[in-house]
C-alpha cells in the first residue's frame, strides 16, 4: 500500500474529530463574547457549530472502532479457550458489522428523505442531507473498520493490538 494511502488512513478521522473541535470551540467563543461584550450574537455560529459537533462525533465512532477503544463486553470471550475465542470475536465483529451497513443504509434513507423534502437548516441555509450525511459517512467508515477488523481475526486468530494494524499491515 502506497505510503500516501497508509497516512490518509491513519489520520483521516483524528483530523475531522480535531478540525471539528476546533470549529465548535471557536464559534461557540466567539459568538459568547459577541453576546456579551457586543450585546448582539453570531447568528450562524451555533448552528454550524452543531454541524461540527455532529460529524466530530460520527467520526469519533470510527475512530473509536478502529483504535478497538469502543464500549464492549468482553467477558465471556476473555474466559473462553483460544480456539472458541476467534469463533466468538468474528461473531460479535459481524454482529457489528450488520449493525453499522444498517446504520449507513438507514443513513442514506434519512438523507434521501432531506433531499426530496428540500429541508433546509435556518440560519445557514444549507441542505440538512450534509448533516445527515454524517451517518452515512460514519456506518460505511466504521464498516470498512470492522471488515478490517473481521479479516485480522482471520489472518491471526485474534484483535490486532498494535494500534499501527491498519489496511496497510
Amino acid at each position: 500500500m502506497s505510503s500516501l494511502l497508509k497516512q490518509v488512513e491513519r489520520y483521516f478521522e483524528p483530523v475531522i474529530i480535531v478540525a471539528s473541535l476546533a470549529v465548535v470551540i471557536v464559534l461557540l467563543f466567539v459568538d459568547v463574547v459577541a453576546r456579551f461584550a457586543l450585546q448582539t450574537s453570531v447568528p450562524w455560529a451555533g448552528e454550524v457549530a452543531r454541524f461540527a459537533f455532529v460529524y466530530m462525533i460520527y467520526f469519533g465512532i470510527s475512530y473509536a472502532i478502529r483504535e478497538k477503544r469502543h464500549l464492549r463486553v468482553t467477558i465471556l470471550v476473555d474466559a473462553a479457550p483460544p480456539a472458541l475465542r476467534r469463533w466468538l470475536l468474528m461473531t460479535s465483529e459481524t454482529v457489528f458489522l450488520g449493525y453499522s451497513v444498517t446504520i449507513c443504509w438507514l443513513g442514506v434513507v434519512i438523507t434521501t428523505n432531506a433531499i426530496d423534502r428540500g429541508q433546509i437548516l435556518s440560519a445557514t441555509q444549507w441542505s440538512t442531507a450534509w448533516l445527515y450525511a454524517a451517518i452515512i459517512f460514519s456506518g460505511a467508515l466504521s464498516s470498512i473498520r470492522l471488515c478490517n477488523s473481521l479479516w485480522s481475526i482471520l489472518r491471526h486468530g485474534d484483535l490486532p493490538t498494535n494500534r499501527d494494524e491498519g489496511i496497510g499491515a
